[in-house]
């Protein structure tokens, strides 16, 4: 009877479906037959009061991104023409096209393939509706893959936007020497585990944290890459715009170019190169683009590295091909002591070689603008003969730059020197920057970026900053252009040193920039009136970490610029430009937690230029930043 009674209740449990122990994957039947028990396991699904659980349709999942909060009040008790009507603003969110809100969404379909998109939110409040929630290149779906084989690895990205490099003359963004101020905070910087890293690191290394945009630029299309193929080879090809040759419009813009690089050792050789059209409007008469082709190596010989390119570019306008013409950049580099490492870095670029992706400036073609869906803007603006810190190359330039590295105890040193000079006279005018106040005077302006505006219509506005333009007068009646090549020098020297006051730690920086334009060759900088122009920059930071969650920031600017009577003299006072500039800021750095950050600014200024009496402004600029990681 006892057996009889087993085996219906196992019965019943089959039918049924329950059982006396479960789990998510089986279900275990135990019935007792007299004094035996007999054991049965069945796999299913999760069933009775578990729902039933859907198998995931994604290997990996994950979203992660930022928020930043930027709020910015300015008052001002002399301003610009532009500023009188409005000298008190309050102003919420990043006038620099970046978004409040950045998501980024990743995942994998399977072991070899992923994909991945960017989503932003932006709200500029412009008054503009719709057309104001697109901007530039900061948008779009991107899908990544992969796929791993006995011939080599193989990456695959393709829509949105994808921050790229392949070469400094063919598409790269400028690095420098890392000689800069860090007081204000670029929207791309991350908050740092420790609230003091971001100074640490500059002291140490010279150099701070940055994302994956520092070095790279943006680019929208398909990029395919290769990577430990057979016999040391990989290699990428770009298809697509770039934010200066097209952007979102519609028109059939088009950039393409890549690389074949070969690895031997810690060396390697590489052929690069980047093409572009535009076009001005859809019936594609009006087209405008350049070639560029170089030669890309490292070499290291004992205690000597090389490393360089070497190629040739042209560009074209209408159905009229320029000449091509050259460009060389190679570095050498040796640590002539312990503590002493230099590097010397020889470049020339013709002015036919031009670039609008690339490392180097155009300052000798002034080429039409183009449409955008959005705006209207230059495709390869020419800025003049302009005066630019060291290692930023332009067209049109031949030069040698010393960079060394000086380490005494806790001071630090990087000291730079150059001296460079035109190719041909093209340009009667001469570029140059206000780094004291240079992001307070880019927020006169906000979202766009116009030219030849200010009081005197020579301040044109670029990405967070604002550069001048000098007229020259000593120039030919007929060509308008000058009977000589321009020459300039540079010395910059960046110090650093770290020690405590009461027990905290502190570090203080010095960057100091001094520059010249003039007719003939000179070995330094010239400091009298034979140059056309003299530019001096003074930029002392101080930092303290008065506790774990809190940094005091502090900064003191001048600058001084002064031209001579070459130049273009006010109609009043009958000189030449002649400006100071002071700039005195406070600030705090609060970790408020692991991923989140409160950043203050307190800046005042004082501007003018004696010689032309518009040229003046004096008030003070409040910033306040969260920035939130997830």
């Amino acid at each position: 009877m006892n057996k009889l009674t087993g085996y219906i209740s196992l019965a019943l449990i089959l039918v049924s479906g329950k059982s006396f122990s479960q789990d998510s994957k089986s279900i275990n039947l135990r019935a007792f037959i007299g004094a035996d028990s007999v054991t049965y396991t069945r796999e299913v699904d999760q069933f009775g009061n578990f729902p039933k659980e859907a198998k995931a349709l994604l290997d990996q999942f994950s979203i992660n991104g930022y928020y930043r909060f930027v709020g910015n009040y300015r008052e001002l008790s002399k301003a610009y023409e532009v500023n009188k009507n409005n000298p008190n603003n309050l102003f919420i969110g990043d006038d620099s096209q970046i978004p409040q809100l950045m998501m980024n969404i990743s995942g994998s379909v399977a072991p070899n393939t992923s994909f991945g998109t960017d989503l932003f939110i932006w709200s500029p409040m412009t008054g503009m509706g719709q057309a104001e929630n697109v901007k530039g290149l900061n948008l779009g779906i991107s899908l990544y893959g992969s796929y791993a084989s006995s011939l080599g690895d193989f990456n695959i990205r393709a829509g949105g936007i994808n921050w790229y490099a392949l070469s400094a003359m063919t598409f790269q963004a400028n690095k420098g020497y890392n000689r800069y101020s860090i007081f204000e905070r670029n929207p791309w910087d991350p908050n740092t585990k420790n609230i003091e890293d971001r100074y640490t690191t500059f002291y140490n290394s010279g150099a701070i944290n940055q994302d994956e945009r520092w070095g790279q630029q943006a680019f929208q299309g398909l990029i395919v890459e290769g990577a430990r193929m057979p016999h040391g080879l990989s290699g990428s090809f770009m298809y697509g715009k770039t934010q200066l040759n097209g952007g979102l419009s519609p028109l059939p813009n088009n950039s393409v170019g890549g690389k074949l690089r070969k690895d031997y050792g810690m060396n390697f050789i590489s052929l690069n190169t980047f093409n572009n059209i535009s076009f001005k409007d859809s019936s594609q008469k009006d087209r405008i683009g350049f070639n560029i082709a170089t030669l890309e190596f490292k070499n290291i010989f004992g205690a000597y590295k090389i490393n360089g390119e070497i190629g040739m570019g042209r560009y074209f306008v209408q159905n009229s091909n320029q000449p091509w013409g050259e460009a060389i950049s190679i570095k050498v580099a040796r640590d002539l002591f312990a503590k002493f490492p230099t590097e010397l870095h020889l470049y020339r670029i013709s002015p036919h070689v031009i670039n609008n992706s690339a490392t180097f400036i155009n300052s000798s073609i002034d080429v039409s603008v183009l449409s955008n869906a959005s705006s209207v803007q230059p495709v390869l603006p020419a800025v003049a003969s302009g005066m630019m810190p060291i290692g930023q190359l332009i067209n049109n330039r031949q030069g040698i730059d010393l960079n060394a590295q000086i380490n005494i105890g806790r001071l630090k040193s990087s000291i730079g020197w150059s001296v460079s000079s035109e190719l041909q006279s093209v340009s009667s005018k001469i570029t140059y920057s206000h780094p004291i106040n240079s992001l307070a005077l880019a927020h006169f302006w906000r979202w766009d970026f116009p030219s030849n505006v200010g009081p005197y219509n020579n301040l044109s506005k670029i990405y967070r900053t604002v550069y001048e333009t000098l007229e020259l007068t000593d120039v030919d009646p007929i060509s308008k252009l000058p009977t000589f090549k321009k020459h300039f020098n540079a010395i910059e020297w960046n110090a650093k040193y770290q020690n405590r006051i009461f027990n905290k730690p502190c570090y203080f920086f010095y960057l100091g920039q001094f520059s010249s334009a003039q007719t003939n060759f000179s070995p330094i900088t010239v400091f009298s009136e034979k140059a056309l122009l003299r530019t001096y920059y003074h930029q002392l930071e101080g930092y303290m970490k008065v506790s774990n969650n809190l940094v005091w920031s502090n900064y003191l600017g001048f600058e001084r610029i002064l031209a001579n009577y070459q130049s273009k003299t006010d109609d009043v006072s009958a000189r030449p430009k002649n400006q100071t500039g002071y700039s005195i800021a406070t600030g705090l750095d609060i970790r408020m937690s692991k991923g989140a950050g409160l950043y203050l600014r307190q800046r005042w200024m004082n501007y003018k230029d004696a010689n032309f009496s518009k040229d003046a402004y004096q008030g003070f600029e409040t910033t306040v930043e969260i920035k939130i990681f997830f």
